[in-house]
């Protein structure tokens, strides 16, 4: 499977294919895909992950036949790191670390200190909690000198051991291991909530991403303070402050959403749609933008968050974010905290800053739903 744009094995490779202490990359693999993994070795030209040998039926099958790979070059004290493929993101200074406390102790494994109380259960009822300080979620690299790792395996053939990682093995054997707290982006894909979070943390979009911006503005109605007229933003009614002039209720923000909505989808701008609402008498934003809406849900589109920024002398915006944003959400149906609402004054130095209407820029991003 590929993130940014390459297989998730090129990134396992790279963190120990450029460090000038990793002699040799052995790739342990399935038949299954044994010919794809030679493909990217070659394609990426790892020249010291070229030694590919065929795994077995368990990881400790897989791992001792990769021992054995190994066997004819290292010596007894030699470092040996094992990794899984599915684990592409271990950080330089957890691969320092575990080096160096294995040159000192013989042994040491990377991991995740457990923040989550946790329980042991007997397939019914809870049997005991454990005291999570003394817990440690394993990952990899997980490493020990090649003659511990020797000495490892021989105890747990001898003694018919079947371990899920080598960290047993080793346990098993007598083996002290020192630990290091891993990378919180080293963590081995097993879900599909994993894989995206990979995605996302290499900074490639999710697939039918769609962004858009869209803008409006009006002049007030009256650039005076008129106590009796009342302003429509974001979908509420503001007392008190002057009405924009429009054909419509005069929605800045919903006109602008509308825009950054029919942008992403590649449609037309508010008003190709909106005039004939107008002639009807239609004078509610919030029907203008279900048309851009129903339309975008037909694409099979939701939207992902909604930037806002509003420029104006008249209202202040700060203090009425909590209502807009409120409104928002039950009109675009997404979380409040996917909608970000900032504003400027302007200094004056547009007719928006000078008092005399209002102005708003909206960005939008899509996903399919």
């Amino acid at each position: 499977m590929e993130a940014g744009g390459k297989p998730i094995i090129y990134y396992s490779i790279m963190a120990f294919h450029d460090r000038g202490d990793i002699e040799t990359i052995t790739l342990v693999v399935s038949q299954k895909n044994k010919a794809e993994i030679e493909e990217i070795i070659k394609k990426y030209r790892f020249p010291r992950g070229g030694k590919i040998v065929l795994g077995g039926k368990t990881r400790q099958e897989s791992f001792a036949r990769g021992l054995k790979a190994i066997s004819k070059k290292a010596k007894e004290k030699d470092v040996v790191i094992v990794h899984n493929g599915a684990n592409p993101l271990p950080s330089q200074s957890e691969i320092d670390e575990t080096i160096k406390k294995t040159e000192e102790g013989g042994a040491c494994i990377t991991g995740h200190y457990i923040n989550a109380t946790v329980k042991e259960i007997n397939g019914e009822h809870i049997v005991k909690t454990h005291d999570r300080e003394k817990l440690f979620a394993a990952q990899t690299p997980q490493v020990a000198k090649y003659g511990i790792f020797v000495k490892a395996l021989e105890n747990a053939k001898k003694n018919k051991l079947k371990a899920t990682d080598e960290a047993m093995l080793l346990e098993a054997s007598g083996q002290k291991i020192s630990y290091v707290e891993a990378d919180e982006n080293n963590f081995k894909i097993t879900s599909l909530s994993d894989y995206e979070r990979l995605k996302e943390i290499l900074g490639e979009p999710p697939k039918d991403f769609r962004i858009g911006i869209g803008q409006d503005s009006h002049m007030f109605e009256d650039p005076g303070h008129n106590k009796k007229s009342c302003l429509t933003l974001a979908g509420i009614k503001i007392k008190n402050e002057p009405k924009l002039e429009a054909n419509s209720d005069g929605d800045v923000v919903l006109h602008a959403i509308f825009n950054a909505i029919s942008q992403a989808l590649g449609k037309m701008s508010l008003g190709f749609y909106a005039d004939e609402q107008c002639e009807k008498g239609v004078t509610d934003s919030k029907k203008y933008l279900e048309i851009i809406l129903k339309k975008m849900e037909k694409e099979g589109f939701g939207i992902n968050t909604v930037g806002l920024m509003i420029e104006c002398r008249t209202p202040k915006i700060d203090p009425l974010t909590g209502k807009m944003k409120k409104s928002l959400s039950e009109i675009l149906d997404i979380p409040t905290r996917r909608i970000g609402i900032t504003a400027t004054g302007g200094e004056n130095l547009t007719a928006f800053g000078a008092g005399l209407g209002i102005q708003c820029f909206a960005i939008v991003s899509l996903k399919k739903s």
